[in-house]
């Protein structure tokens, strides 16, 4: 019974250690691919996290120059030279001294320029233009100031104003007598000594609603360089129920003698 048993005891040790071994290298494989996995995950991840932080810092940069951008132009924006006019007509403190309810025709002398008002409109009884203030005529203008030159009659009027120097700027400020409507083009027309030429030039503005009972706003020229000495002031006919009077101030100039 000894010699019949070890053989098939020796058979089944031989047969569990190849058994053991083709489980060592299944084991070892697995083990093996396991790690390979990790790592292209790991390399993965790490590629991506690259990817992102690349992307991350590109919108980042793009941010940061946006911002330098931004900041650089509303520096501009904010340093850019203001127009440094020679002469402002505010009815207040030229000379010689206005007072309420003088009429045109008038003039006044600022920083040594002298502006002409008239009107080819009116005579000796009928005046065109007149100094208010609000103590006159209790009318508010939030871009008024002090006294200011008031359109006296009901009729469609022109304003001239005749300067003493040559100019290549003028800007003024204006309400046109109108309210609840769409407010109503203001023009003016540079001339050259006369009316009798070709104009320098011609602008055109419109006022707003704000604070005032009337539209107001600015209504500026710039001739480029060409002479001008003469101005027309009116608001055109735009229809029947367009207006007709307009009130004026701050008539600021620029001489072209002293750019």
């Amino acid at each position: 019974m000894q010699i019949a048993h070890f053989p098939i005891f020796e058979l089944k040790l031989r047969f569990s250690a190849s058994e053991s071994k083709c489980l060592f290298d299944a084991v070892n494989f697995v083990y093996r691919k396991d790690n390979m996995a990790k790592e292209n995950e790991n390399r993965n991840a790490k590629t991506m996290r690259f990817r992102l932080g690349r992307r991350r810092l590109l919108l980042l940069g793009v941010f940061v120059l946006l911002l330098v951008v931004t900041a650089y132009v509303v520096s501009q924006l904010s340093t850019a030279p203001a127009t440094n006019y020679t002469a402002v007509f505010d009815f207040d403190t030229g000379y010689p001294l206005l007072h309420e309810t003088q009429n045109t025709p008038l003039n006044q002398t600022v920083n040594g320029i002298t502006a002409y008002f008239s009107s080819p409109s009116e005579t000796l009884v009928t005046p065109a233009f007149s100094i208010q203030s609000y103590d006159t005529t209790f009318t508010k203008l939030s871009q008024f100031s002090g006294k200011y030159l008031y359109d006296n009659k009901p009729s469609r009027d022109i304003l001239e104003i005749l300067f003493s120097e040559q100019l290549s700027g003028i800007e003024v400020t204006f309400a046109t007598v109108e309210h609840h409507v769409e407010p109503s083009n203001i023009s003016l027309t540079a001339y050259e000594t006369s009316t009798n030429v070709s104009p320098t030039g011609l602008s055109l503005a419109k006022g707003e609603y704000q604070t005032g009972l009337f539209p107001q706003g600015k209504l500026s020229f710039d001739s480029g360089g060409k002479p001008f000495n003469l101005v027309r002031i009116e608001v055109p006919y735009q229809g029947r129920d367009s207006p007709t009077n307009f009130y004026l101030d701050n008539v600021k100039v620029l001489a072209l003698s002293r750019e």
